[in-house]
């Protein structure tokens, strides 16, 4: 068991492992992760003007926005404006991007099911 409080996972300085996956910069509270999970999480930090690259994941993902205003995008649509409390469940392989809102960052809980795939970016 652990315990992590919200703002220890809020001011997390670690970068997420894969930053050239993100346009600007980001960060990761992770939850959990390993070969054996069937799910991972992880707090991500969305400052100002960042976003995620395209990606998909095979079993889906959930996301819940702690903190401040963002945008989840989909395939040829418009992105979703997400706000603090907001919980999003978004389909197994649906290919999305997630990010800030200008001006504000986004902290959100993300939790993955099955590998991802990165795609080109957003």
């Amino acid at each position: 068991m652990r315990r992590l409080t919200q703002q220890e996972m809020i001011e997390d300085p670690t970068p997420v492992p894969e930053l050239e996956r993100f346009t600007g910069a980001a960060f990761s509270c992770v939850v959990n992760s390993g070969v054996a999970s069937k799910a991972t999480s992880a707090l991500i930090r969305l400052p100002d003007g960042s976003r995620g690259h395209w990606h998909r994941h095979s079993e889906g993902q959930l996301v819940h926005v702690v903190s401040g205003r963002g945008y989840v995008g989909r395939r040829n649509e418009e992105p979703l404006a997400i706000d603090e409390g907001d919980t999003i469940w978004i389909e197994p392989d649906e290919e999305h991007w997630h990010g800030s809102a200008e001006g504000v960052e986004l902290a959100q809980l993300a939790v993955s099911f099955g590998a991802i795939t990165w795609l080109e970016p957003s």
